[in-house]
């Protein structure tokens, strides 16, 4: 059995546009930029949507559906670095950003979609200065 390993040390990296092809080679292929002080950039991966099918046996049987990427929502401590400025200034256009994860163990997921809803975090007195926002994801998640 393999020992756990935690996401510290994990490195995320996009850049604008999509890959020639929707595999590990075609998004291996493009020229990332590192995201910095990110502080936590939520689950990735497809749901499918349930097609439910109600038998006259009475029985109910269900079939995978459309795959969707959802929304992968993310939060990240402010500073000046150019993948940080990528999602601020891709913020609710429509440009493909492409997306690099690489986990501690050297495991490696690529996605592209579109940043929405960056937004500055809240003004309290025991927070950080940061910003929020989400990747739509329009395509498979690519694990290499």
């Amino acid at each position: 059995m393999a020992a756990p390993i935690s996401y510290i040390g994990a490195t995320i990296a996009c850049v604008v546009g999509a890959p020639t092809t929707v595999d590990a080679a075609g998004f291996g292929a493009l020229a990332y930029v590192p995201i910095g002080k990110i502080v936590s950039w939520g689950e990735i991966g497809d749901t499918s949507n349930d097609i439910t099918i109600e038998t006259l046996e009475g029985r109910v049987e269900h079939v995978n559906g459309a795959k969707d990427g959802g929304a992968v929502p993310f939060t990240i401590r402010d500073d000046t670095d150019a993948g940080q400025a990528i999602l601020k200034a891709q913020s609710n256009g429509n440009a493909e950003v492409s997306f690099r994860v690489t986990d501690p163990d050297g495991k490696i997921a690529y996605f592209h979609g579109k940043v929405a809803n960056v937004r500055d975090s809240a003004r309290e007195s025991s927070a950080y200065k940061g910003f929020t926002g989400e990747v739509r994801v329009n395509s498979a998640t690519i694990r290499a």
